[in-house]
């Protein structure tokens, strides 16, 4: 089944429910589209409890540094962007998603406990006009020993993608991150990942979207931990969804529609809101361009403070800018 690409794209922005597939995937497996490309592998209990136990606590710290409410995740929220408003009343220039206190009653009560945030590098950017560099993430108050923990994680899902039916894309992204500054790579003392950065969120149903920054030709790898019943993973494209748990690894084409389906209580039943149950989700990658970073955080800040308004954001591109000024 394939509904088309137009037809799923138009559904970005909207909540998945059970009406959207016909194939559940709760074993380990792997579900491949018409034309043979695999859209995503599940393996069971690959993750052991007690690396699951010594890392939740640090997932769960960074996945709180803020609220979905409030944040520029518009699609994924399910509520789209709109220009923000200052706490005075008056209108900002920027848009995101709404404060929690002017959402609908039915978003409020959604996304009331959806948080977020991201561990490991983030590339370079502008918003609002300011210029970031190469960086470390939100949480840059990590332990050396949290630190150690998140990145033994990271080679422990490395290892399953590596292994997997998607070897060729572990193998584009490992390549691209051999080309990366190890300053800008998650690590261990064996040797780098091929992520740059993890997402974690909590108690998050996720609206249809694409994901976006993240290498095309890599591979989405997730991990989840908690104990709830729901949030199932949906590809409406085609009508297939992953029923993943704690333990379990997940390996999917996130470039694909995809959205979760309402997040349970363990037994089964919808909770009360603000009660909900607390699910945290990791999802590993190599963010696009970090291969353009300095090699250190000295010399990134340096690139960034020398660097002139209107000028390349990317090595690369001002190369390109001065030969043609010749």
């Amino acid at each position: 089944m394939d509904m088309g690409e137009k037809e799923a794209l138009n559904l970005c922005g909207q909540l998945l429910d059970g009406r959207r597939y016909d194939l559940l995937v709760d074993k380990t497996g792997m579900v491949v589209t018409p034309t043979g490309e695999v859209l995503c592998i599940l393996l069971k209990q690959r993750l052991s409890p007690e690396l699951l136990e010594v890392v939740r606590p640090i997932i769960l710290k960074a996945a709180s540094q803020r609220k979905v409410a409030g944040g520029n995740r518009g699609v994924a929220a399910g509520t789209g962007m709109v220009q923000r408003k200052r706490r005075d009343g008056t209108i900002s220039k920027i848009r995101g998603v709404q404060r929690l206190e002017d959402l609908s009653d039915e978003d409020f009560a959604r996304l009331r406990s959806a948080t977020d945030g991201t561990f490991g590098f983030l590339g370079r950017s502008v918003r609002a006009g300011q210029v970031y560099p190469c960086r470390l993430t939100m949480y840059s108050g990590a332990l050396p020993s949290e630190l150690r923990f998140m990145s033994e994680l990271a080679r422990t899902v490395a290892e399953a993608f590596k292994m997997s039916y998607v070897q060729k894309r572990w193998e584009a992204q490992f390549a691209k991150a051999s080309q990366t500054a190890p300053t800008w790579l998650i690590r261990t003392a064996e040797g780098h990942t091929p992520f740059t950065t993890i997402t974690c969120n909590k108690s998050w149903r996720t609206a249809a979207h694409v994901d976006k920054g993240d290498l095309k030709e890599g591979f989405g790898v997730m991990c989840c931990l908690g104990d709830f019943e729901g949030c199932d993973l949906v590809f409406p494209r085609y009508r297939a969804a992953v029923r993943y748990r704690e333990g379990d690894v997940l390996l999917a084409n996130v470039h694909e529609v995809h959205g979760n389906t309402l997040l349970l209580k363990p037994d089964g039943t919808i909770p009360q809101v603000g009660r909900e149950p607390e699910r945290l989700v990791c999802v590993f990658y190599y963010q696009e361009k970090m291969d353009q970073c300095e090699r250190t955080i000295e010399k990134e800040h340096d690139f960034i403070n020398r660097r002139e308004r209107g000028d390349a954001m990317r090595k690369g591109k001002a190369k390109a800018k001065a030969a043609g000024k010749k």
